[in-house]
């Protein structure tokens, strides 16, 4: 709307099943973003899906043939289209790429302040005032609150997150949503409000686990 173009937007992962055609949609996607008048913003999510570099391993002949017709259609400055592009992995990006990028902008983890809005906002979102589809639920039927300090658990809540994202943060909210529904007068008690952010702390836990595993699993591939 600010920059009064147009714009579409892919995923990384859609290429992938493409295959030999792969080449051909990148090419006829470029072609169209061409014909744009007012120019095109497309944005590719998990771009770095089949972005990766042509020497890994899981970088077959159809997936390193769509990465060079990408290349192949990047190569120069244009008027007439602006990529955007969006990863979680940006080490996994071919050195190709990264040298066609103009600017790279990071999204940190949010700080204790901004995750105090975030637990604030959702908490309004799907417990205080639920509207309908805010959760896994279509109902947006009052949900009662055990009585509690609730501002000063709140806060707690921005601190026990630590390190975590906002979507963590949005499903510990729908966490607490389902907790109430399941009760028969939609009732959130403090119990159940302390115990969904424990298990959500375990989970996060668990998953930075699993991550460093990998991690290094992939540190040994490399060495070998």
């Amino acid at each position: 709307q600010h920059c009064k173009m147009d714009y579409a937007i892919m995923t990384g992962g859609d290429v992938l099943p493409m295959g030999n055609e792969a080449v051909t949609a990148i090419h006829k996607l470029f072609n169209w973003a061409n014909t744009s008048h007012r120019g095109l913003l497309l944005f590719v999510d998990e771009a770095d899906a089949f972005l990766k570099h042509r020497t890994q391993d899981s970088v077959n002949e159809d997936l390193r043939s769509a990465l060079n017709a990408f290349l192949y259609r990047t190569g120069d400055q244009s008027s007439k289209f602006m990529l955007v592009m969006a990863t979680n992995k940006p080490s996994d990006f071919d050195r190709a790429l990264t040298d066609r990028v103009d600017e790279m902008v990071e999204f940190q983890l949010p700080s204790e302040e901004e995750r105090e809005r975030l637990v604030e906002q959702y908490f309004t979102k799907c417990v205080a005032k639920p509207v309908k589809d805010s959760g896994i639920f279509t109902s947006s039927k009052t949900i009662k609150v055990e009585p509690m300090n609730l501002a000063e658990k709140l806060r707690e809540v921005a601190r026990f997150t630590d390190g975590m994202s906002g979507r963590e943060i949005s499903k510990l909210a729908v966490a607490w949503q389902a907790s109430a529904y399941a009760t028969p007068d939609h009732t959130l008690s403090t119990e159940a409000f302390d115990a969904r952010v424990h298990e959500l702390m375990v989970q996060h836990k668990q998953k930075n686990t699993w991550h460093n595993q990998a991690t290094t699993g992939e540190e040994r591939k490399t060495k070998l």
